[in-house]
């Protein structure tokens, strides 16, 4: 190229250092037409355009741009850019915007500066550029992207850019949507309508911090609901197969998961019938979802309707008690007590003619360990209860007992009904002899245990007189052994001194023995005496000796305590007794 276009002035020869000859004149002609061009073109255009204008390039392309003697033209740049002029008609984007309205195309895309010019100007950088002036202020996640993660061809939505032509969609920030599925593939499948932000936000997709069921879905969340993750409800289906109204676009999934048309008019919607549908399919009826074993069965169920009617204590029992399996419908045995419930008397009456059932004593109206067994019944029974026993609290005869397996149960059946059975016996073997022949009632009654019936005359010690009066407790005494008092009932002493004291000072002793009292005294009274003087003595009582008084003769030996009267030994001489002197109590 010959000229400059900086500057348009004219080369002259000379600074080509060319010297004139005959032979240059040619050549000058034709360096002087490209010169003369080369100036009047430089005169006109201020430098080249940018690679997006290359085709407007040339002096007859002016008129494209700009309106003779005027600067660039705004409404022939809208001749090419018709999507942008839209965008602006309809008062859209940042073309729209009050940073940019009333601004001439040229003060942000400046021309004529190379081919490899940047046509848009950003005046703080493309980084800081306030995308709010778009029309679309975005936060959360979407402000950590960088420009070209969402500028690119595959999210454009607008369909004006099919004709404009001159916009590059490789390049351009324009053709975007901030509708949330321009970009993102909808999840729900068209079920939920485009508006994603009801429920999403742009900080996190999940959970949906703006929906909340029980206010925005028909079907209200209680109880075990609430703990419940969206998917157990809300399952993967293929829309196309299950539904064929919905719409389904080119290229997109068929399979979402399931948010509208959900059925939920009953429980058996969602949960298997275990009834088998012979409870009818209101649950609600017995149920709630507070838990599938929550059930207001003993107050909605009518347990009537099934073999087993509720009644008693019975209706206050939790139904998993009963119904183990979980489920209601499973068969129960319910023929005897037994079939539900431990025998607690470990078969003990099943020898009864009823087989031990449990009603003949218990009733479902009152806890078990009330009972309907009366007195009267206890009567028919191998032990008629009489006397003391009719007071005595059951538990003290039917007492619990340790089975092998440390269970315990309350005994009712005993192999003999004697006395020793369940008293101890407090004579500690002494009697054991009566014992065995009549038991304890040989001497004692139900009425009172120290009202007694003993015949004596049984015993080698018959009571005759005065110790008929005595109190059994005057010769059977009590002593302690081993800790514990004890009447002593053999063996005893049978000999008068065995109980009374010798009041004789071992006057009737011969030969080392004792004379027997009997000689003298008898049961009757101590003062009833079968002595006789002239028989059993060698002084014979005759004349006025018959009526003194024996104490006038037979003296205490001395005055000292206790007195013993001398009988033995007594001085048969006349004048022991009578003296010249006077005696007391008319001696002599």
């Amino acid at each position: 190229m010959f000229g400059d276009q900086t500057v348009g002035r004219i080369v002259t020869p000379e600074q080509f250092h060319i010297r004139p000859s005959g032979s240059w004149i040619p050549i000058l002609l034709v360096y002087l037409f490209f010169a003369l061009s080369s100036m009047v073109f430089a005169q006109i255009s201020p430098g080249k355009l940018t690679d997006a204008h290359e085709s407007l390039e040339g002096i007859t392309n002016c008129t494209q741009c700009h309106e003779l003697g005027q600067a660039v033209s705004r409404d022939k740049c809208f001749t090419c850019h018709q999507a942008l002029m839209i965008q602006i008609d309809e008062e859209r984007g940042y073309h729209s915007s009050t940073d940019v309205k009333g601004e001439t195309c040229s003060t942000c895309h400046s021309e004529h500066h190379g081919r490899e010019y940047e046509l848009i100007f950003w005046p703080s950088g493309q980084s800081e550029f306030e995308h709010e002036l778009t029309g679309w202020d975005f936060s959360g996640r979407h402000a950590e992207l960088n420009c070209d993660q969402c500028h690119q061809p595959r999210f454009h939505r607008w369909e004006n850019l099919a004709r404009d032509n001159s916009t590059d969609e490789e390049s351009t920030f324009l053709g975007l949507s901030s509708t949330c599925t321009a970009c993102h593939e909808d999840e729900h499948g068209d079920q939920l309508g485009d508006d994603c932000m009801t429920c999403h936000n742009e900080s996190e997709w999940k959970p949906a911090p703006g929906f909340v069921h029980n206010r925005d879905a028909e079907y209200l969340l209680t109880g075990k609901h609430l703990d419940l993750s969206c998917e157990k409800c809300h399952v993967e289906f293929d829309r196309v197969s299950e539904d064929e109204s919905v719409i389904v676009h080119a290229g997109t999934p068929t399979t979402f998961i399931k948010y509208t048309n959900l059925t939920f008019a009953n429980c058996v919607d969602c949960h298997r019938d275990p009834h088998d549908g012979r409870l009818s399919n209101n649950c609600a009826r017995c149920h709630t979802t507070d838990g599938f074993f929550s059930a207001n069965a003993s107050e909605e169920f009518d347990h009537s309707r099934t073999g087993f009617p509720l009644v008693g204590l019975h209706q206050q029992v939790d139904c998993k008690k009963c119904h183990v399996s979980g489920k209601m419908t499973d068969p129960i045995a319910y023929e005897t007590c037994v079939s539900c419930h431990n025998d607690e008397h470990q078969g003990q009456f099943a020898d009864r003619s009823d087989r031990g059932r449990c009603d003949a004593c218990h009733t479902v109206e009152k806890p078990f360990k009330r009972h309907n067994y009366t007195i009267a019944d206890h009567e028919q029974s191998s032990y008629a209860l009489t006397g003391s026993h009719l007071a005595i609290p059951c538990v003290l005869c039917h007492v619990q007992e340790e089975l092998e397996d440390g269970d315990t149960y309350t005994r009712f059946e005993y192999a003999e009904t004697r006395c020793q059975s369940c008293h101890k016996d407090e004579h500690r073997g002494q009697l054991d002899m009566w014992i065995e022949q009549n038991g304890c009632e040989y001497c004692h009654n139900t009425a009172t245990w120290h009202q007694t019936s003993f015949d004596h005359v049984q015993a080698r010690f018959r009571l005759e007189g005065k110790h008929r009066e005595i109190l059994c407790l005057k010769c059977h005494w009590i002593e302690t052994d081993e800790g514990e008092q004890l009447v002593w009932m053999k063996p005893l002493e049978m000999v008068c001194a065995g109980c009374h004291d010798e009041p004789h000072g071992a006057q009737f002793s011969q030969n080392g023995r004792d004379l027997t009292c009997e000689g003298c005294h008898q049961a009757t009274g101590w003062d009833s005496l079968l002595f006789n003087h002239d028989l059993d003595t060698d002084f014979t009582l005759g004349g006025g000796h018959e009526n003194v008084d024996c104490a006038n003769c037979h003296l205490p030996f001395d005055l000292s305590e206790p007195l013993v009267i001398q009988y033995r030994g007594t001085s048969k001489e006349c004048k022991e007794c009578h003296k010249s002197a006077p005696t007391p109590s008319g001696r002599g």
